[in-house]
């Protein structure tokens, strides 16, 4: 099962739940999709648009919830603040390198003043 969304022409994401179901007959995996609701653009939660228009409200599947009790919310914050460490220890790391770089520079150009005083040291003549 997978959750998936989908932006229609006026710019409404929808998300829907997805699972394959096998068709023996035709020997493939058929796409079978549920309605979930809309997602909201500011927070990327699910809105459930369940019981409007007359519809009668339908029992609370666990797709809503996930199975660890969390909300979906919660899952995103917690998404954010991870992408928010990655960035900080891409940021450290990208700053290691930038030294190491200019270490790297800095013995090269040590290497090159100890051949030039090997080769007057040593002409070849």
């Amino acid at each position: 099962m997978s959750i998936v969304k989908y932006k229609n022409q006026s710019g409404v994401t929808y998300a829907y739940e997805q699972t394959s179901v096998y068709d023996p007959e035709k020997k493939q995996s058929r796409p079978k999709r549920k309605y979930l609701g809309r997602v909201d653009p500011e927070t990327g939660e699910i809105i459930s648009t369940e019981g409007r228009k007359g519809r009668p409200p339908k029992a609370k599947d666990a797709v809503d919830e996930p199975l660890d009790g969390k909300g979906f919310r919660a899952l995103y914050e917690g998404a954010l603040k991870e992408l928010s460490k990655s960035r900080l220890k891409a940021e450290t790391l990208m700053q290691e390198n930038k030294k190491l770089a200019d270490q790297v520079r800095h013995l090269s150009s040590l290497l090159i003043s100890i051949q030039d005083q090997i080769r007057e040291a040593f002409p070849k003549d």
